[in-house]
């Protein structure tokens, strides 16, 4: 079967590898879909490698860089792939890596986007696959780039009921306490600061925003969450035929972990129905009141039933308000660089 994901040899950048890059709001599912797709006998799932936004620019991505710029990149990828985004920075091993891959770049793929495919391509054939799979969230920012850069990249984008996303965000720092004991503790930190049903909403108004600019281009998908965890095979089918690849029933065999809501699980595998309805017990109504005033238009669009009146009441804010000015404080304070990229990454998306 001829795969639409391999690359061509003939282009200079994506010549190495065949690219999914799976995205959404922050606790969209991105990390289950991800493993779901590095089943798949031909894909490598890949860590979050936050590299776009973050390592480096997009726009400037096609610019030429020195031979140290390169293998900077390269060996920061190479650290994040092995020890994750909250792990050591690159060891001597990891520049060693790096020095070799740059030796075998041609002068015109010594760019950022150039880095990336190559070093992607390392995994994948290392790997013995042909196809990539990143799955950091806040690539739905800069998907409609990517997939210009990269002409045999597809970008499937998790949608989730904002609400079910507010709540696992809101107890996201108590993943460590669920099973998560990789999770720093000055993540658990950060993520209790970070918390805001307001800030929450925008992020995730400014990802669908981004998602729905996208909804007619060929190698864009928007999948819900909510679908796959109903119809885990069927939705799994529809994928794979938009990545034209053949399904394999391995693709559904993938550990219950990574929830902010239940204990984590390696043993238990497969797709659990059981935090589709969470939100409920674990907001508050004044969350609930917020979260569908801001986000109710969109909601609809993607059919997800609020269930309050639309109006917001002056109770509802109050909790909010006193709490807003902690929080930014908070959250600058424990990762000033992470804010401004995500509010760049918004903002970017709401002025178009």
């Amino acid at each position: 079967m001829l795969n639409s994901l391999q690359s061509d040899p003939t282009d200079p950048i994506t010549k190495q590898v065949g690219m999914i890059f799976v995205t959404g709001a922050s606790r969209s599912g991105t990390t289950m879909l991800s493993r779901v797709l590095g089943n798949h006998s031909k894909i490598i799932g890949l860590n979050e490698l936050h590299y776009f936004g973050d390592l480096c620019d997009v726009s400037n991505s096609l610019e030429s860089l020195d031979r140290r710029a390169v293998e900077r990149l390269a060996a920061t990828l190479f650290a994040r792939q092995a020890r994750g985004i909250w792990g050591k920075p690159p060891s001597e091993s990891d520049f060693q890596l790096a020095s070799s891959l740059a030796e075998n770049l041609r002068p015109d793929e010594c760019t950022a986007a150039g880095v990336f495919s190559a070093v992607l391509g390392r995994f994948a054939a290392q790997a013995g696959k042909e196809i990539a799979c990143e799955q950091t969230p806040r690539n739905i920012f800069y998907a409609q780039k990517l997939l210009a850069a990269y002409p045999n990249a597809y970008v499937v984008h998790m949608m989730r009921d904002p609400r079910a996303v507010l709540a696992s965000q809101k107890n996201r720092w108590q993943m460590r306490r669920l099973g998560g004991r990789n999770v720093p503790i000055g993540e658990v930190i950060r993520s209790w600061f970070n918390y805001h049903p307001v800030t929450m909403c925008r992020l995730w108004i400014g990802s669908s925003e981004a998602a729905l600019r996208l909804k007619e281009h060929p190698r864009f998908m928007i999948l819900r969450f909510e679908d796959v965890l109903s119809e885990p095979e069927y939705n799994v089918r529809e994928l794979c035929a938009f990545l034209r690849l053949d399904f394999e029933q391995d693709m559904l065999s993938v550990p219950q972990w990574g929830s902010s809501n239940i204990s984590h699980s390696e043993d238990k595998k497969g797709m659990s129905k059981e935090m589709l309805d969470k939100w409920v017990d674990v907001l508050s109504e004044g969350e609930i009141t917020i979260c569908e005033y801001m986000t109710r238009a969109y909601m609809k669009q993607f059919s997800y039933t609020p269930i309050g009146t639309g109006q917001l009441f002056a109770a509802s804010l109050l909790s909010a308000l006193l709490w807003y000015p902690i929080h930014v404080a908070g959250a600058i304070l424990t990762n000033p660089r992470r804010v401004w990229i995500q509010l760049k990454a918004v903002f970017q998306v709401a002025n178009r």
